[in-house]
C-alpha cells in the first residue's frame, strides 16, 4: 500500500493536481524471465497425404518427402515477459473503476514492442459483480491450466495449451489459448467458492467491406463462459468457448499458398464455421504438493462448402500434472496426450486423421531466491504422431512428424 500510495503522490504532484481530487491507486507491475533455449527436431516425414492424414494435406504442399528437421539452436527468449500500469477508483456505495494497460517486454531484442496488445481494459466493480471492455485473455484460457508450470501458463514452450488448446494439422493456426480483443466480460460475485463467467466478442468487420467476415453472410464473433469453484485447496473448473465464422478449421487446412482455398475466401455465402472448446480443470493443493490437469473436446466444424472442402474434426486432449515445493526449490512434471480424432469431407469424400496425435512430457525446476525472484530450468519434448504438427517451437514451424526438444535456463523476476 506505501508504494502505491508513493505513486499516487507523484503523479499528482507531477500533474500539480489536489492529492484529495486525485484518489486513486495506481501499480506498476509486471514479470520478467528471460532465458537461454536450446532446441532441435527429429523424425520429420512428408506430406501429411503421404504418411497417413489426409485431413491436411495442403499444409505442406510442394514439399513432399523432402521435408525435413531443423539444425539444433541455441537461442535467447524473451519467455512471456511483461509490464503494466493498473489502478481502481472508488465512486462511493461500493462501486470502483477498474482499468489496466498491459504490454509484452522484448527484453532478447528490444524491437517489436506493442503497446496494450495484452490484457487491457476499463470496467467497474461492486456487489453486482464485475464488468470490463477491452482486449483480454478469453474464459476459456483464464480459468483452465490448473497446472501451469512455475506460473507459465502460455507462451513457453512448457505451456500446456501446445496439446490442450489445438488440432495436430496446423496448431499455430487452431488454437483456442487466445486473447480476444473487442471483448465484453462479466464475472459474477463469489457465491461459496462459485464464480460465474462471461465474455462475447462481436464481430467489429461485419459489413465493412474489410476484414475476414466483411460480408452480410459471416458474423465472426466469440462466446466464452465458465464457472469455477474453490474451496481451501480444491479448485474446479468448467469452460466453453465458440467461435462463429471464424473457418479456424479451413484456414488451418487450407492455409495462405495452398492449393486449396479457404472457404471463408473462396465458396460464396452459404458457407459458415462454428467451433468448439470444453474444458474441465481440477486441481488439490495440500501441503506443499499439488495435483490436477485438464480434459479438453475440440470440435471445428463448417456448412455449406463443395465437395470434399473441409467439414468437421473433433479430438479430445488431456493433461496431468503434479507439483512439489521442497524448502526453496519448487519441482514439477506434467504429462499430456491429444488423440488423433476424427474428421469428415463434404460431399462424403474419404477422410483419414491417422498420425495427427500428439504427447507432450514437460518438466520444471525453480530455486526461490526471494519471494520475487527465481532461477528457473525448464525441459518439454513433443512427440508428433506421422502426420501431426503440434509445435512449442518459438521461432519455426515444425514439420509433420517432427518431435521437439527443448532445454532451457533463465531468470524470473516479478514486480
Amino acid at each position: 500500500m506505501l508504494k502505491r500510495k508513493a505513486v499516487t503522490l507523484a503523479v499528482a504532484g507531477a500533474l500539480g493536481a489536489p492529492v484529495a481530487a486525485f484518489a486513486q491507486n495506481v501499480q506498476i507491475y509486471g514479470k520478467l524471465y528471460p532465458e537461454i533455449t536450446y532446441a532441435k527436431t527429429t523424425g520429420a516425414t512428408g506430406t501429411q497425404a503421404e504418411v497417413g492424414s489426409t485431413l491436411g494435406s495442403s499444409i505442406t504442399s510442394g514439399t513432399g518427402s523432402t521435408a525435413g528437421d531443423f539444425k539444433p539452436r541455441l537461442s535467447m527468449d524473451q519467455g512471456n515477459s511483461y509490464v503494466g500500469f493498473r489502478g481502481s477508483e472508488d465512486l462511493g456505495g461500493g462501486l470502483k473503476a477498474i482499468w489496466q494497460i498491459e504490454q509484452g517486454v522484448v527484453l532478447d531484442t528490444g524491437v517489436n514492442a506493442v503497446w496494450a496488445q495484452r490484457d487491457s481494459f476499463v470496467g467497474l466493480t461492486g456487489g453486482f459483480g464485475t464488468v470490463r471492455l477491452g482486449n483480454f485473455d478469453t474464459v476459456w484460457k483464464r480459468i483452465g491450466d490448473p497446472m501451469s508450470i512455475l506460473g507459465i501458463s502460455s507462451g513457453n514452450f512448457v505451456s500446456s495449451s501446445n496439446i490442450l488448446a489445438k488440432a495436430g494439422f496446423n496448431s499455430a493456426a487452431s488454437t483456442f489459448n487466445i486473447r480476444q480483443p473487442n471483448s465484453i466480460g462479466y464475472e459474477s460475485p463469489e457465491f461459496g467458492g462459485l464464480q460465474l463467467l462471461v465474455q462475447y466478442s462481436p464481430d467489429e468487420f461485419k459489413d465493412s467491406g474489410t476484414g475476414a467476415s466483411s460480408t452480410t453472410t459471416k458474423n465472426a464473433r466469440l462466446y466464452s463462459y465458465g464457472a469455477k469453484y474453490t474451496l481451501g485447496g480444491l479448485y474446479l473448473a468448467l469452460a466453453q468457448e465458440v467461435h462463429k465464422d471464424f473457418f479456424t478449421g479451413s484456414t488451418a487446412v487450407y492455409p495462405t499458398g495452398s492449393t486449396v482455398a479457404s472457404p471463408a475466401d473462396s465458396l460464396g455465402t452459404s458457407v459458415h464455421s462454428k467451433d468448439v472448446a470444453t474444458r474441465a480443470s481440477a486441481s488439490y493443493e495440500f501441503g506443499n504438493t499439488k495435483v490436477g490437469g485438464d480434459v479438453v473436446t475440440t470440435e471445428f466444424k463448417e456448412t455449406g462448402g463443395l465437395a470434399g472442402s473441409f467439414e468437421k474434426y473433433k479430438h479430445n486432449a488431456w493433461l496431468v500434472g503434479v507439483s512439489q515445493k521442497l524448502g526453496n526449490l519448487t519441482g514439477q512434471l506434467n504429462y499430456g496426450k491429444a488423440e488423433k480424432g476424427t474428421c469428415s469431407l463434404n460431399g462424403g469424400v474419404a477422410c483419414s486423421t491417422d498420425g495427427l496425435d500428439g504427447k507432450l512430457l514437460a518438466a520444471g525446476l525453480g530455486l526461490n531466491l526471494s519471494k520475487r525472484t527465481m532461477l528457473f530450468a525448464l525441459y518439454a519434448k513433443i512427440n508428433n504422431g506421422a502426420s501431426a504438427q503440434y509445435d512449442n517451437l518459438a521461432n519455426v514451424n515444425p514439420n509433420p512428424g517432427s518431435d521437439s526438444t527443448q532445454i532451457a535456463a533463465g531468470i524470473s523476476h516479478t514486480f
